[in-house]
C-alpha cells in the first residue's frame, strides 16, 4: 500500500500556448502548444511523487485521450490506477496573452459518468486504500452524485478508522464532503464564501468561519488559499497566516493543488502546521514559476520556504 492514494473523476490532457493579444472574430496564430495531464488529484499526486512520497494516482481514463493521460503519468514514473470508462476523457486549454501578461483558462466539464462507473471507482479505492492519506480533489464529471466524496469517506472510515482525508472541491461536492467529517480541506476564498453563505472581507472574518467548522468537529484543520495574499490555515490550536512569496509568476495552473502537495508533505512528516504551512507556501510559489510538469525538488523547495513569513492570527 502507498502512504498516499489520490482520486482524480474528471482528469484532464492540458494544451497551453501563447497569442500575442486575444481578438474576436480573428483568426489567431498561436504558438507551439503544450502539453500536460492534469486534474486536482493528478497534480497532488505529481507534486508528491516528485518530493519522493510514496504515492498513487486513481483515475478515469475514457478512449484515446484517457490513455495518453495515463501513459504520460507512466512515463514519469507515477503509480497509475486507471479505471476504464466508455467516453472519452476531456481536454482543457490555456491560452496566455503575451502583450498584457494574462492568462485565460478554458474548462470543459468532461465526459458524463454512468452509475456504474461511479460504483466501480469506489469499489477500486476500497481495494486500494492508502497508509496515511487519501486525497479527493478535482471536480464531479456530469452524471456523479453530488455526495460521492462522501460516500467514498464513510466507506474507506468503516475500513480504516484512522486514515486521514483531503477533500479540496468546490459547492455541493464539499459541502456534502464535510458533512461525512474530513480531517483537510483547502478552498480557494470563493469557494469558502460560497461554503458558508459569507462575504468574507478580511482575515478575522475568514478565521472566524472557519473555527465555526473546526469547533464543530466537521473539519480538523481548513487552509484557505487567497492567491496574491497567501493563505490562511487554521485547525484547534491555532490559527496562522502565511504570506505569498515574492516571485514572476509563468502560470497560475496547478498552484492550487501544488499547495494541498506541500501541506500534505508537511503534515505527513509530523512538520507541524507552522511548517506545513511554509512547504506549502513555497511549493505554491515553485508552481506559479512553472509551465508544464508539477515536478519539484524536495530540498529546493524546503530551502525556499525559509523565506515564508508565517504570522500567528487572534
Amino acid at each position: 500500500m502507498a502512504d498516499f492514494l489520490t482520486v482524480t473523476l474528471n482528469p484532464t490532457l492540458d494544451v497551453a500556448t501563447w497569442v500575442d493579444r486575444l481578438i474576436d472574430h480573428e483568426k489567431l496564430r498561436c504558438d507551439q502548444e503544450i502539453e500536460q495531464v492534469g486534474g486536482g488529484g493528478i497534480n497532488v499526486a505529481q507534486v508528491l511523487h516528485s518530493f519522493g512520497a510514496q504515492c498513487q494516482a486513481l483515475l478515469t481514463s475514457g478512449g484515446y485521450r484517457g490513455q495518453e493521460i495515463v501513459e504520460k503519468l507512466q512515463d514519469d514514473g507515477i503509480d497509475c490506477l486507471a479505471v476504464e470508462i466508455t467516453q472519452t476523457s476531456r481536454q482543457c486549454f490555456t491560452v496566455f496573452e503575451k502583450t498584457t501578461h494574462r492568462e485565460y483558462r478554458f474548462i470543459l466539464p468532461g465526459p458524463a459518468l454512468c452509475e456504474m462507473d461511479s460504483d466501480h471507482v469506489l469499489a477500486q479505492v476500497m481495494q486500494h486504500l492508502p497508509t496515511k492519506w487519501l486525497v479527493l480533489s478535482g471536480s464531479l464529471p456530469p452524471g456523479v452524485s453530488i455526495d460521492f466524496y462522501a460516500r467514498v469517506i464513510k466507506s474507506a472510515r468503516a475500513i480504516n478508522p484512522d486514515l486521514k482525508f483531503l477533500v479540496d472541491a468546490a459547492g455541493p461536492a464539499l459541502k456534502h464532503a464535510i458533512t461525512a467529517g474530513v480531517n483537510l480541506v483547502k478552498p480557494s476564498l470563493k469557494e469558502f464564501e460560497w461554503l458558508t453563505g459569507q462575504t468574507l472581507k478580511d482575515q478575522s472574518a475568514c478565521v472566524n468561519a472557519a473555527r465555526s467548522y473546526v469547533m464543530h468537529g466537521q473539519i480538523e484543520c481548513v487552509a484557505l488559499s487567497l492567491g496574491a495574499e497567501g493563505a490562511i490555515a487554521v485547525n484547534r490550536q491555532e490559527a496562522l497566516a502565511a504570506k505569498a512569496l515574492p516571485v514572476e509568476v509563468t502560470s497560475t495552473v496547478g498552484a492550487g493543488d501544488s499547495f494541498a502537495a506541500g501541506l500534505l508533505w508537511g503534515l505527513s512528516n509530523n512538520s507541524g502546521l507552522h511548517k506545513a504551512l511554509t512547504i506549502a507556501t513555497a511549493t505554491a510559489a515553485s508552481a506559479l514559476q512553472t509551465q508544464g510538469k508539477l515536478q519539484f525538488n524536495a530540498s529546493d523547495v524546503a530551502a525556499l520556504s525559509e523565506q515564508v513569513v508565517v504570522t500567528p492570527l487572534q
